[in-house]
């Protein structure tokens, strides 16, 4: 239907002529986007991406009061185009063109729509904009919620005086459902956001990195392994760890159960497996059993966040690098998971919080169990 939208349009060289439909709001401007859907420009999703007025003023836009962007326009790398090419940013139609409901935008959530461009109603939401700011709340990824989120909450209260509320643990796919619902003011993955997750939320932050260690016995004289031996071994190719320079005895293979929902199996597996399947192994209950029978068993392996890293186990490095944090930063040491905080409104706490994480202050208290993203 868009295709379709987009040849028609294009045969009929239709100029459309996009003039500011209401004021600004924290620097967000609704443009009449030709008729086709409201055309949204949000200042602080902009800034908070790192951009200023200057970026855009006067380089690509000469002025800053009219846009007049014809359908050509979308197809030349000019104007919004320069970024949102389908390289640099989504050139989804339903990203940019929006149906807005009547009632204002301060009553709306700000962009906050669905994938299709819809906003949803303010009937529909579970807490209005001004609630989500204020107390701040979380749900989503348990290593955020649990490792940062607590004294992260407790020290930028401190500085602000802006409280928290409601903390959850019930996992990424809770806290990104919960935050397009409008019932948290932000949530947490322990993952690299998707496409899809993307056209769920407005804003998003990347704080930190959540590293992934493979651990084997002490005895065992394999110390470090590529992405293609991983891969042979976790799959069930290589079965004996004399392929790998190691004593000539068969590879026990340490897992989180696979249907146990947990991140952390889903994440290497589509780092090293390539969202292929498992070989054999054993299941456990959780990561910390794994490594604690892998420092019991000198023909085991696992591969669990280096959080859980005990007395007694070995961490082999990927691809020559160690799970350090230049080599993790640098991209050197593969196997990580970015931490993210998600939300709809990347605007006044909500945004002031994610810029606390981003801090010297917010950054070590990512570092004191994973690597910080800066």
């Amino acid at each position: 239907m868009c295709r379709l939208y987009q040849t028609a349009l294009l045969l009929l060289v239709v100029v459309l002529t996009a003039i500011p439909a209401s004021g600004t709001e924290r620097g967000t401007i609704r443009f009449g986007g030709g008729g086709q859907g409201t055309v949204v420009f949000d200042g602080q999703l902009h800034a908070s991406k790192g951009f200023e007025c200057r970026t855009c003023h006067d380089a690509i836009f000469p002025t800053a009061h009219k846009a007049q962007i014809s359908m050509e326009d979308h197809f030349k790398g000019v104007a919004c185009f320069t970024c949102h090419n389908q390289v640099v940013v989504s050139r989804n139609c339903g990203f940019c063109h929006r149906k807005f409901e009547p009632a204002p935008l301060s009553t709306t959530f700000n962009m906050a729509d669905s994938p299709e461009g819809n906003v949803p109603a303010p009937v529909a939401l579970k807490k209005t904009r001004q609630e989500l700011q204020s107390p701040l709340t979380y749900e989503g990824a348990s290593t955020v919620g649990s490792k940062i989120m607590p004294e992260a909450a407790q020290l930028f209260t401190a500085h602000t005086g802006v409280p928290f509320g409601e903390m959850g643990i019930a996992g990424a796919g809770a806290g990104l459902k919960a935050v397009a619902a409008g019932k948290v003011s932000m949530g947490g993955l322990a993952s690299a956001i998707t496409d899809k997750e993307k056209a769920q939320v407005v804003g998003w932050q990347v704080i930190g990195y959540d590293v992934m260690g493979v651990f084997v016995h002490p005895s065992n004289p394999v110390r470090s392994l590529t992405m293609e031996q991983l891969r042979a071994i976790f799959s069930g190719r290589e079965t004996s760890w004399k392929a790998f320079g190691g004593p000539d005895m068969p590879i026990v293979v340490y897992s989180e159960a696979l249907a146990g929902g947990r991140a952390t199996v889903k994440a290497f597996q589509d780092m090293v497996l390539g969202g292929g399947t498992y070989g054999k192994l054993v299941e456990l209950d959780d990561a910390v059993d794994c490594v604690a029978d892998v420092a019991k068993d000198p023909a085991g392996i696992t591969a669990s966040s280096l959080s859980f890293a005990i007395p007694g186990v070995e961490v082999l490095k990927v691809n020559g690098a160690a799970p350090e944090k230049v080599a993790v930063q640098s991209g050197a040491y593969p196997l990580k998971r970015p931490l993210t905080l998600i939300t709809l409104q990347p605007t006044g706490n909500i945004q002031a919080f994610f810029d606390f994480m981003l801090s010297p202050e917010g950054q070590d208290i990512v570092s004191k169990h994973f690597v910080p993203v800066k």
